[in-house]
């Protein structure tokens, strides 16, 4: 049986794109996930976390997420994109997203100030204990 290649259609032009009006300061999310955390706990606090995003007049854009325990990749990924974007403000659960201990949570802090000129806000306790 031959196939024949199909019609591909031709990409928009940037400009046909729906356009997002952006109302304020961009803002990335962080988040550690464990294995065992089932996704709809994930879905709950990443609600909580845009909600506190824009509720500080911040316009929430996504999230980066660590999967396996002592990793950086995301947050590495995190700091890239937020160079990219010009963007200042990162939101966490809790400051437990960035470290357990508070010395490296200091650290990580630090180094999103220097190398992205980034603030981390954490959208409060109660809404970081449910996967930290």
């Amino acid at each position: 049986m031959m196939l024949t290649a199909q019609p591909v259609a031709a990409p928009l032009h940037p400009a046909d794109e729906p356009q997002v009006l952006v109302t304020g300061p961009l803002a990335y999310g962080y988040m550690r996930v464990p294995a065992d955390v089932p996704d709809h706990r994930v879905r709950r606090v990443e609600g909580a976390v845009a909600r506190f995003a824009e509720s500080k007049g911040l316009y929430f854009v996504s999230f980066f997420f660590e999967l396996h325990c002592g990793s950086r990749e995301g947050f590495d990924e995190l700091i890239t994109e937020l160079i990219r974007a010009d963007a200042r403000h990162v939101v966490v659960p809790s400051l437990k997203h960035l470290a357990r201990n508070e010395l490296l949570q200091a650290a990580m802090r630090e180094r999103l100030a220097v190398q992205a000129g980034a603030r981390v806000h954490a959208a409060g306790r109660r809404t970081g204990e449910a996967l930290a």
